[in-house]
């Protein structure tokens, strides 16, 4: 993927980085996945995943990154969203 073409998803902006969390929280919650379970996934201290689990920040890319790496619903959400994007 060229760099223009990344550019141009990152900054259009159609939600913001707090919006696709709670988004990818409630897939994570659907699942009955918890807090300490994620943290244990991801190779994560538990405060960090409590704050994008609870308090409304956004995760970080890297979070992400090792999500779609360890939960396959994750990834195929993500892949399926970029997949419309270029339709």
């Amino acid at each position: 993927m060229s760099r223009k073409i990344l550019w141009q998803i990152c900054h259009k902006k159609k939600f913001s980085n707090r919006e696709l969390t709670k988004i990818i929280v409630n897939m994570l919650r659907e699942n009955r996945i918890k807090i300490k379970q994620a943290a244990r996934d991801l190779d994560i201290s538990v405060e960090r995943a409590r704050n994008w689990y609870y308090r409304n920040t956004g995760m970080t890319a890297l979070d992400l990154l090792k999500m779609m790496q360890e939960y396959k619903f994750v990834r195929q959400a993500v892949e399926s969203s970029l997949s419309l994007e270029f339709r």
